[in-house]
Order: structure tokens, then sequence, then C-alpha cells
């Protein structure tokens, strides 16, 4: 398969099909949804501006590329977001478009798990594939920029965890980005059956190319969790400064089920992301946490949604974030009961620390209650550090970028603590992001 000439066309659509070799079934759907992007407009978001990219100049996907044969070729900065995980039950690594290495331990594979690229798993797993992918978490119609990724989506992971299996360890996938102008469409499928348990952590990231001209990411993420199934789910993106990234996500809970989700985003250009935990079982709970921190002139969007179809769901949301610089961020959530959700328990929090005096945040909370027996508040509060902190650990011989350092990592807090033990590398990486980008 050949790079194809820049820009979107059905004929790139096809190639991309042809050059896969994919099954009928999945042509079908790509030529669906670029029917429906063709007719859809783009979504008006008044806080968001993505008119700079130029569509045009966008090459819609890279050919395969060469198995990766020993993870030590792999980047530094690959190497260093490996390390933060040890030992694992399964490891994914995507280049551009492409899948290039797949671990899954005998453990995993003994007890029935799939682990794969999402062209492998459309190829030997059509059954599942066509009852979950984009059917029902994030459907093809969401919007323009969805039917555009299900037109051209490439790479992408798959896991599949049978009934009351219960996997300890981690299975991690990793997405780098080399090419530019290039446009990049993953797919993360993750079923959980009933009574199982798993983590999966899924990176972003962008090696070696922050001066390039605009690229683009516009992953889907879609997480089904059966009935008293528990879920680990950590998404972190640290894309380069020329990335526009529009990603949606959205788990679907069944009765009694349990996730834990948390969003992570440190880089790019502009950044949208879409959270969606739709509680359709009784007895599910969902707990989301976000953690961003923009600097310069970066900008990152958020749209939360804790939809609480049925009764006695729990949903907990903090998402928070530290701006340096002139970067700006939008968060917008709502919790949304119907009519069914009786004694429905959803809290919503977004706290934001400014600084720079030239940073901004925008928060948006709202609530859309259709049920009179539940339990539903919000809260939002943008802050600057406050002097006094500062004065007080420079009073005990803490220089000053120091104690502004202390203070940053100690607001995090409640977002690192709710990281799972297994995942504390991860913390401290987390930490060093903050200390780095505090450096300036």
């Amino acid at each position: 398969m050949s790079l194809p000439e820049r820009g979107f066309t059905s004929q790139a659509v096809e190639a991309l099909s042809a050059g896969l070799r994919e099954p009928k079934w999945v042509l079908e759907k790509r030529r669906e949804a670029w029917q429906l992007f063709s007719e859809l407009e783009p979504p008006f978001w008044r806080r968001t501006d993505i008119s700079k990219l130029s569509w045009d100049g966008l090459t819609p996907y890279a050919p395969p590329q060469a198995s990766v044969q020993g993870l030590e070729a792999l980047p530094p900065k690959l190497h260093n977001a490996l390390a933060t995980y040890g030992e694992r039950a399964g490891l994914l690594l995507q280049r551009d478009s492409a899948s290039v290495h797949l671990e899954l331990s005998e453990e995993a594979r003994s007890k029935g798990v799939i682990w794969t690229d999402m062209h492998t798993a459309a190829r030997d797993y059509p059954d599942l594939l066509k009852k979950y992918f984009m059917t029902d978490a994030v459907p093809v119609a969401v919007d323009k920029y969805t039917a555009l990724h299900a037109a051209f989506w490439s790479g992408g992971t798959f896991l599949y965890v049978p009934r009351n299996v219960v996997i300890d360890l981690p299975f991690v996938s990793v997405l780098w980005q080399e090419m530019p102008q290039l446009a990049v469409f993953p797919h993360t499928l993750l079923i959980a059956e009933q009574g199982s348990e798993v983590t999966l952590v899924s990176e972003l990231l962008s090696v070696g190319c922050d001066a390039c001209p605009n690229t683009y990411h516009g992953g889907v993420t879609e997480l089904y969790l059966g009935g008293g199934a528990r879920v680990h789910f950590v998404n972190a993106q640290d894309l380069g400064r020329h990335v526009y990234d529009l990603r949606t996500q959205s788990a679907v809970l069944e009765r009694d089920s349990h996730l834990e989700w948390l969003m992570v985003a440190l880089g790019a250009r502009v950044s949208r992301s879409t959270q969606h935990s739709i509680l359709r079982g009784p007895g599910a709970e969902a707990f989301v946490t976000g953690l961003y921190l923009p600097d310069g002139r970066q900008h990152l969007a958020f749209d939360t949604l804790q939809d609480h179809v049925a009764a006695g769901c729990t949903s907990d949301l903090l998402y928070q974030g530290a701006l340096l610089g002139k970067s700006r961020s939008v968060y917008e959530g709502t919790i949304r009961a119907w009519p069914g959700a009786q004694q429905t328990n959803a809290y919503q929090s977004n706290r934001n620390l400014l600084l720079s005096k030239k940073a901004r945040a925008d928060s948006l909370p709202r609530l859309e209650i259709e049920a009179n027996d539940l339990r539903c508040s919000h809260g939002a509060t943008v802050s600057p550090v406050e002097d006094d902190q500062v004065f007080y650990l420079m009073s005990r011989g803490i220089p000053k970028a120091e104690a502004v350092r202390l203070i940053v990592e100690g607001f995090f807090q409640p977002s690192l603590g709710r990281l799972p033990e297994a995942l504390g590398g991860l913390r401290d990486r987390l930490l060093d992001a903050v200390a780095q980008k505090l450096r300036g």
C-alpha cells in the first residue's frame, strides 16, 4: 500500500480498505460513514476553533510499516513511557497508522483474553466487532468528525476479556506519531464481559516533530462493561504542539459494573475530548478523573457526560487543571438523569489553578434532571496561586519556583490519588511532567 495523495476522498476510502485486504462488511461500513461525513455539517463549538487546520493538506493514512523487532530500538520517549508500567499482561505499539509490535502474556492467553490490533480483530473475530464496533457506545452518526473516523480508522486496539476472568497486570497500548501532516484515526474497543476485571492504559505520543506542519489525531474509544465487570481505564496524551486532537470516548455500563477512568491531557495545539459515561444498568458506578496542564498557547477543551439511564447508579467526576502561559481550557460537563433514574447519586467538580495572569479557564457545569428521587450536585472553581501560600513556603527557605511546584503537586493530589497502586509509576511520571512544564 503506497502513500495516498493528501485530502479525504471516497477513492482514498476504497484504497485504504483494499490495501488492508479488509472483509467486505468493513468496507461497507466505511462507505456508509463516508456518505454521512459528506452530508453532515461540522459541529459548532463556541469556545474551540479548529478553522486553521487545513484538511486538504493532510494525508489520510500512512502505509503499513515493518514490525519493531526489539524494544531497544524504540525512541527514548517511548522507553520512558513503557518503563512506567513494569510488568504487563499485554503490549501493543502503533507507529502512525499501523501496529508494529504485539505482546500477550501466556496467563492472559490461556484465560481466553483477546488482545490484538483492530484490523486483525475485524478479520478473525467479525461477530464481536459487528456487534460492538461503532453501533452503541459511539455511533457513526455522532457528528461529522466521528463519521470521518469511521471512514478512515486505522490501527487501534482490541481487548476482549471473557466472563469472570480477572487479569491483575495492565494491558498497555501506545501510539506514537512521527509523520508530519498525517491524519491518524486509531480505534480502541474494550469488551469486559460479566464479572471480569481488567486494566487498560492507552497512551498517545508525538516523537521528534514539534516544528512540523499541522498534524491530526482523531481517535475513538468504546468501552463496554458487562454486569459486575470492573475496569480501570487510563487515557493519556502528550502530543506535539503541531497536533490537532479531536477524541470521542464513551463507556456503556451494565448492572453493578464499576468503571474507574482517568484522562490526562498534556500536549497538542488544540485538543477537544468528549468523555461520556452511560450508566445503563442498575447499580452501575463510574468514577471519572481528568488532569490537564496546558502552557504556551495550548487550547484544551473537554465535554463530559454522566448519563444516568437506570436507577440506583453512582457517578463521581473530578477534573483538575493547572494553566500556564497564555493557555486556555474549556470544560463543559453535564449530569443527566432520565425519568427512570431514581436514587441517582451524581457529583461533578471542575477545579482550575491559574499560574499566569494571561491564562484562562472556562467552566460550564450543568444538570439535566428528569427524576425526583436523587442527589445531583456540581461545583467549579477558577483561582490563582495564593501569594500567602508561596510566601509561607519561601519563609522556610524554599525558593519561589520550588514553592510553586509543591503547591501545584498538592493541588493535583486528589486526581493522582485515584490511580490504582499498580500504576504508581504513572503517578511519578505525571509529577515529573508537572515539574518539567513549570521549569519552562
